[in-house]
Parts: structure tokens; sequence; C-alpha cells
């Protein structure tokens, strides 16, 4: 049975060496919820609308727990931000998780990890508006949302790579409902 501790491990590994601020760790674990409950512990974190969006301050606990047990490394990101990650002698993989949970959790981590905070916030709530209620963010609108997702879109084409963030946000929630 996957625990939502399980969960949690699997999200902060999908991060890879970056690893997830505070805001990646939440919308990604809210991700996975919404979009894998079926596939997740009765038990599973409450997320309320908070400030910028989706919030369980369990998360913050269970990890704070975990990095104490050294499950969990908490560092400083290069903006000086609480950032979490495996450490570097953790073998903890998604093997305890079922194909279809892993390959979610992987495709959600990398979508968070791929937007700045504004878009991330807007994109969450253009796909979730109910998470928007007490939001303090300013200047949401969901053209708004568009507008960044496809202009950082343009950018990264224009580089060589990427796509916009709401084109692989349509491809991940298509295949959940499809699946």
């Amino acid at each position: 049975m996957t625990s939502k501790e399980n969960v949690l491990i699997a999200v902060v590994a999908a991060a890879g060496e970056t690893g997830l601020d505070r805001v990646q760790l939440q919308k990604s674990m809210f991700l996975a919820g919404e979009e894998f409950g079926g596939y997740l512990p009765s038990d599973f974190y409450q997320f309320r609308p908070y400030m910028y969006g989706p919030f369980s301050q369990e998360i913050y606990s269970d990890v704070e727990r975990l990095s104490d047990g050294l499950a969990v490394e908490t560092f400083t990101d290069e903006r000086g931000r609480a950032s979490y990650r495996l450490p570097h002698e953790a073998s903890a993989g998604l093997s305890s998780l079922s194909d279809d949970l892993e390959s979610g959790i992987r495709r959600i981590v990398a979508w968070v990890q791929s937007m700045p905070f504004d878009e991330l916030v807007r994109a969450i709530y253009f796909l979730y508006p109910e998470q928007q209620r007490n939001s303090v963010f300013p200047d949401y609108s969901d053209e708004k949302a568009q507008e960044e997702s496809f202009l950082r879109g343009f950018a990264e084409i224009a580089a060589g790579g990427g796509r916009p963030a709401l084109d692989l946000a349509d491809e991940l929630f298509a295949e959940t409902v499809d699946g």
C-alpha cells in the first residue's frame, strides 16, 4: 500500500538534484492528489485555498520529519529559499508506487519545475479556479496565465526547445482522465 509519505518522497525524488522549493513541493503534491487520487491513500493530504493557491501545512510537518530522519535533505537553494531533495546516498526510488503513479509524478514535477513562481501560481489558478479563493496573488486572470505560458513557450521554441506550459498541462491531464 502506498503511504502519503512514500508519495512525498517520490515527488522529492522526481525533482532530482535541483530539488523543489516549498511552493513547488506544495503544488506538486496538490497536483498528484488531484490527478491521481485513485492511486493514493485515503489519508492523503487535504488542501485548502490559501494565499498562493492550494496549501497543506501537514506537508511541511512531514517533509521536516523525513528530513530529520535523513530520508529527505533540506537545503537552501541559490535564491535563499528552503528546498528539498533526496540525499546523495539515498537509494529510495519510486519502485513502491504503481507505474502509472510513478510516471504521473515525474511528469507533474517536471511541469512544476519548468515554470517560474508567478506562472506556476497562475497555471494552478487556471486549472483549478477554486484555489484562488483566498489568494493575495496580484493581477490574476485566465488570459494572463495563458499569455505568460505562450510567451515563455515561444521564447523556448525560438531558443531550440520547449513547449508552452499549458500544452504540457493539457497533455498531462488528458492522460490521467483517459487512463
